[in-house]
């Protein structure tokens, strides 16, 4: 049995990603008997244990009970929750344990064994061959101020229903993550940005991807994007501005579903057009909140 580690509150996209072979057990954590590749999960590992916990001391109490069979090892530990220890406490006091049972010593830069430690609240789910950091895509070489975690873009695209055999338009591509995403599912990809920067940074990291995809406005059946907001950094005009004309694009599409993390002027300007927001859907991507919508257009 597998376990697959999800973004937070996307349990449920991922288990559409895996044709409802996963099941949820904890947050943030799926269970699976087969690994596949996922392209919205963040780590995976082979499980060995799972079991509940009150006290730090209890979980090298478990950990000592499997046979291993170590020559050399490595913990990693990564936590859900609040704890009264660190990760880095957990890795201290597991390997201590197992290198007096073991007779060994840990291996932090070439380990034969690398063991997974994974702290859900008060669950410890323990596994080998871990596979961490699955959101970072070689692609992405050049990053834009407001780049999207590469396995939330695989997620906005499953919960937008992307079709790769409709045209698909991303008219903030910022540094291309969502429109390279689509593109590997050999789909017909259009991309722009008004930034050139960001332009710049999406035409590269293409390249690197090997994908083909358009880099200009085209009437596309499909619209998916990052939306920009007013900030402290963003002029209120210019936001407007290139609101307006993200609205006056949708007019040719028949599905549009956006990613933001504001949307009070979005809606204010919707109501010049024949749009409704039919769903909203809100993310916390480490201290970034976002929020997804699907657009509809108004029927008479």
């Amino acid at each position: 049995m597998f376990i697959i580690k999800t973004l937070p509150d996307l349990e449920d996209i991922t288990i559409v990603e895996t044709k409802n072979k996963a099941k949820k057990i904890l947050p943030q954590t799926l269970e699976i008997e087969k690994l596949q590749k996922l392209n919205t999960i963040t780590n995976s590992y082979k499980l060995l244990k799972k079991f509940k916990f009150k006290e730090i001391e209890d979980i090298p109490k478990q950990i000592e009970k499997l046979d291993l069979n170590l020559n050399d090892f490595k913990i990693i530990c990564k936590r859900i929750g609040k704890h009264k220890f660190s990760s880095q406490d957990i890795r201290e006091i597991v390997t201590k344990t197992l290198c007096e049972k073991y007779k060994t010593v840990p291996n932090y830069k070439e380990p034969k064994n690398e063991i997974f430690i994974d702290l859900v609240n008060n669950n410890c789910l323990v596994g080998l061959e871990p596979k961490t950091d699955l959101c970072k895509r070689q692609y992405k070489v050049r990053t834009s101020n407001n780049s999207l975690n590469s396995c939330l873009a695989s997620a906005l695209l499953i919960m937008a229903d992307y079709n790769p055999k409709q045209a698909l338009l991303d008219p903030f591509c910022s540094d291309g993550v969502i429109a390279i995403e689509a593109a590997l599912k050999k789909g017909k990809v259009n991309a722009f940005d008004p930034k050139q920067t960001n332009l710049f940074n999406a035409k590269l990291n293409s390249q690197v991807a090997n994908v083909k995809i358009n880099f200009e406005i085209k009437e596309s059946t499909q619209i998916i994007t990052q939306l920009p907001f007013i900030s402290k950094r963003a002029n209120p005009r210019i936001i407007e501005k290139q609101l307006i004309e993200f609205l006056e694009l949708t007019k040719a599409a028949k599905s549009i579903t956006i990613i933001t993390q504001k949307t009070i002027l979005l809606e204010k300007l919707m109501e010049d057009y024949p749009l409704k927001i039919s769903k909203k859907r809100k993310v916390l991507i480490g201290e970034q909140k976002y929020v997804i919508l699907w657009i509809k257009k108004k029927t008479n």
